[in-house]
Order: C-alpha cells, then sequence, then structure tokens
C-alpha cells in the first residue's frame, strides 16, 4: 500500500551518495524497494521477472541520480523512472508474444487472489473470488497504458490525487478525470464476460 515519504531524507541521502556514501544509495533502495516490486508486479505482470525488472528501475535511477534536482521530491522522479521501464517491458513483452486472456490460469488466479484477498472466505465463495480476480487482471490488462497506470496508482497502490498529478506532471483535476474513465473503462470491460 501506498506510504508517505519524507523528502528531506531523501534528500540527506542523496546528497550523501553524491559525496560518496555507498549506503546512502542502499538505504534509497530499502526504503523504496518494496513500492517498486509492487508498481512493477501490478503494471507487467507477476508472469515476468518482477526482480529483474524493479533491478534496472534501481540501475537506472543510480546511474541518473546526479542529474536529479533536489529542489524536487525525489519520489514522483524515481516513480516516473519506474513507470518509463514498464512501458519498455510491456512493449519489449508484447514484441515476443501476444498475450490473450484465456492464458490465465486458475494458478495464477490465486496468486492474485493472495495479494488482493486479507481475510479466508469459505471454498465456495473463494472460487468465487478467484474467478472475479482472473477477471478483473484480464480486464486490467485490456485497458490503455495510462488507464491502466491510473488504476493501479489510485485504486490499487492507494496513490493521493495530488501524489498522482506529480507522477502524472498533469493538474490534479486530471488525475481525477483520469481515474474516473479509466474505473468507467474497467467496468465495462468486467460487465462484458458477466452478461454471456
Amino acid at each position: 500500500m501506498w506510504k508517505e515519504v519524507d523528502s528531506d531524507e531523501d534528500r540527506r541521502l542523496i546528497t550523501e551518495h553524491r559525496n560518496g556514501d555507498a549506503r546512502a544509495f542502499e538505504k534509497l533502495v530499502y526504503k523504496y524497494q518494496q513500492t517498486i516490486l509492487n508498481l512493477v508486479y501490478h503494471y507487467v505482470g507477476y508472469g515476468n521477472d518482477v526482480e529483474d525488472v524493479a533491478q534496472k528501475i534501481f540501475t537506472k535511477i543510480y546511474f541518473s541520480i546526479q542529474k536529479f534536482d533536489e529542489r524536487r521530491p525525489f519520489f514522483p522522479w524515481l516513480y516516473r523512472i519506474a513507470i518509463n521501464q514498464c512501458y519498455d517491458e510491456l512493449r519489449r513483452i508484447r514484441r515476443r508474444r501476444v498475450h490473450t486472456f484465456s492464458e490465465l490460469s486458475i494458478e495464477d488466479a490465486a496468486h492474485i487472489e493472495k495479494l488482493i484477498s486479507q481475510d479466508k472466505p469459505p471454498l465456495e465463495a473463494e472460487e468465487k473470488e478467484r474467478e472475479m480476480n482472473a477477471l478483473l487482471q484480464k480486464a486490467l490488462n485490456q485497458l490503455p497504458e495510462q488507464q491502466k497506470l491510473s488504476i493501479v496508482l489510485r485504486d490499487i497502490e492507494g496513490v493521493s490525487y495530488g501524489k498522482m498529478a506529480e507522477i502524472l506532471n498533469c493538474t490534479e483535476q486530471l488525475a481525477r478525470l483520469k481515474v474516473f474513465r479509466a474505473r468507467v473503462r474497467l467496468k465495462a470491460l468486467m460487465e462484458k464476460p458477466l452478461r454471456k
């Protein structure tokens, strides 16, 4: 889940890293690794090597951090790089093969369920929930990249609209509109199979 970040601590760690303290960068990685792993997992998908993609993101951060403007908050800059890497990974995956929704196995749906579900429903409810989670994942994968990103940021990661605006480099009102449109499209995609 999304957590508030301490920009002053980030700036201090960046300054220490620039002054040669290797442990300062390790602390930044440790602070944000779970958030980035979650983003990669939700955005690119668990079928791909999430840790490899996260490693690429932190490598880019490491080699780009000298260019970071310390007057700005670090986290939106980091998140933007992470999102761009996720886009790159999605393009690479799509070039290799086209995914169909029928490829989502029951095993995959169970994995999604563990991530989303926090309590243990009865077996029948668990099976229905598994099917709904599989349907949700399929529908998410059908959304355009910007709409999928809006759903991941707001509804899965719990990012505030203000932080979304920083990450997406837009106004808060436009961030709200993006989420609204993405939810409408996702709802339509989810209802279509249920009507059959």
